[in-house]
């Protein structure tokens, strides 16, 4: 061949080169499109707090003495918070104290009377009939002595505040040398038992969420993260859309009330259609992928669903064992961009 002949020829392959381009098999990198497990994992704040608060109310009218609980307190249960003192509290006392030393005196002088009449029936000095009379009067005597003592005790306590649960104090409403009436508040304790973990999730992800799914609680305080369960949830009447989820302990850490941090719920670990993200074009709005075969690279639409360690399932569009670009997809996606690029006028 001429050295003008060959020329021409080199021009006219390249020239064809040029007018439409080829992608190589062995330039392109695909894999298929495989069922592997993909874990759905949710993520929201969470904070910890009991099923409810607990207040501490004054039984009954007076003034408080020995209020020494601070909000963010610990208190254990039985431990004492306040106590009531005044006019009020001293005159109820005085009279408690009479009747009791009342029901006293009148018990000893029934016991006396028995053990008399019990010497007289002996020495045939008395009767049946008086015997089971004077019994009858020490019954009573020792019936009302119980109820003066149990009155006594019961108002002592009861002028004594006392925290049924072990907690933390979140509000005290009351200071010492404070008049109360009864039934007002004078503290409130979050118990430390019955804890819950409380997250809210909104739209797509309030719909995963069902009792029994299993999550890990990561405290803020960088405290071990705790396994906890859902327990229940509730739709919000007050902001439409949003999911209230309690989460109890599964084992293993405790919950410490008014703690803070971040809830990972894992509703599904199935498996899923799927492929490596990389090979997932959005173009017009729309995901794509580019199917790739012998003949080349073909633009396929699908529904991408949820992703996971660089792998997304696939919803629709693909079938099993189908290989997808997964380098450059968008560079291979768009290299005939030129051929559909129209100039403006």
């Amino acid at each position: 061949m001429t050295p003008v002949r060959l020329l021409v020829a080199v021009a006219i392959f390249g020239s064809c080169c040029a007018a439409s381009p080829v992608t190589w098999a062995e330039d392109v990198v695909t894999m298929p499109a495989v069922h592997k497990r993909i874990e759905v994992r949710i993520r929201a704040p969470a904070h910890v707090q009991p099923v409810s608060n607990a207040l501490l109310t004054a039984p009954t009218a007076g003034v408080v003495a020995d209020l020494r609980v601070m909000p963010g307190e610990t208190v254990r249960a039985g431990q004492a918070v306040a106590r009531l003192t005044g006019p009020t509290v001293m005159s109820e006392k005085a009279r408690l104290a009479a009747d009791l030393k009342t029901a006293q005196l009148r018990l000893s002088a029934a016991t006396e009377a028995a053990s008399i009449e019990q010497e007289k029936f002996h020495d045939q000095l008395s009767t049946r009939d008086a015997i089971v009379r004077v019994r009858a009067d020490l019954d009573a005597a020792r019936q009302q002595w119980l109820a003066a003592q149990s009155a006594a005790r019961a108002y002592a306590a009861l002028v004594t505040i006392t925290s049924a649960e072990p907690g933390l104090v979140t509000a005290v409403s009351a200071a010492d040398g404070q008049y109360v009436s009864a039934g007002q508040t004078l503290a409130a304790v979050s118990s430390s038992r019955d804890l819950y973990v409380v997250a809210n999730f909104y739209g797509d992800e309030a719909g995963w969420v069902a009792p029994g799914m299993k999550a890990v609680f990561h405290p803020e305080s960088g405290e071990p993260a705790i396994e906890v369960v859902v327990r229940r949830t509730a739709w919000s009447v007050a902001n439409p859309g949003e999911l209230e989820v309690w989460l109890g302990r599964v084992a293993g850490g405790d919950l410490a009330s008014g703690a803070v941090g971040t809830l990972t719920l894992t509703p599904s670990d199935d498996r899923r259609l799927a492929v490596p993200s990389t090979a997932l074009v959005l173009d017009g709005g729309e995901w794509w992928v580019l199917v790739h075969d012998n003949t080349g690279n073909h633009r396929r639409h699908v529904a991408p669903g949820i992703a996971d360690a660089g792998w997304t399932s696939i919803m629709a569009g693909l079938s099993a064992g189908e290989r997808v670009v997964t380098q450059d997809a968008y560079l291979h996606f768009h290299q005939d961009f030129s051929t559909r690029y129209q100039q403006a006028d």
